[in-house]
């Protein structure tokens, strides 16, 4: 998964002490899952069936596991879009087909163009507005 923009523009030291953050929550996470497994294998062992809690145990990493993984697939699906020179192509496609007008299609492609330039001025700047590509080097890291 690409990391954000915002992410790539911060500091380093606030880089690190976010993807050591983020490793605290996976722990987190993976701890969670073994208690899911211990409670299953305990509840079983109370009612006297090794089997029993293994089962539990099963239904419970389903149980936290399943939706766990649907949200990671959602998250880290397709999130690049459509890049405005594809966007451009189709409309000129559609231009020689006779399906919108030259108006139309000129308003179109000004407004992709103007979004296309808008987000990489963003790009750009870092929190204060201020133009990384101007930035002396050891102040963008």
């Amino acid at each position: 998964m690409k990391q954000p923009e915002w992410f790539r523009s911060l500091p380093t030291w606030a880089r690190v002490i976010g993807g050591l953050l983020g490793l605290l929550v996976v722990m987190t996470g993976l701890s969670m899952v073994l208690g899911v497994v211990f409670a299953g294998i305990a509840l079983g062992l109370e009612f006297g069936s090794v089997t029993l809690g293994l089962l539990a145990a099963v239904v419970g990493l389903v149980l936290v596991l399943v939706p766990t993984a649907a949200l990671v697939m959602i998250r880290t699906g397709d999130d690049r879009g459509v890049d405005a020179g594809d966007e451009v192509e189709t409309l000129k496609e559609r231009y020689l087909a006779g399906e919108i007008d030259e108006a139309t299609f000129e308003r179109r492609v000004t407004e992709l163009l103007t979004a296309a330039d808008a987000s990489q001025e963003s790009a750009a700047t870092d929190f204060d507005g201020r133009d990384v590509e101007r930035m002396p080097k050891r102040e963008r890291q």
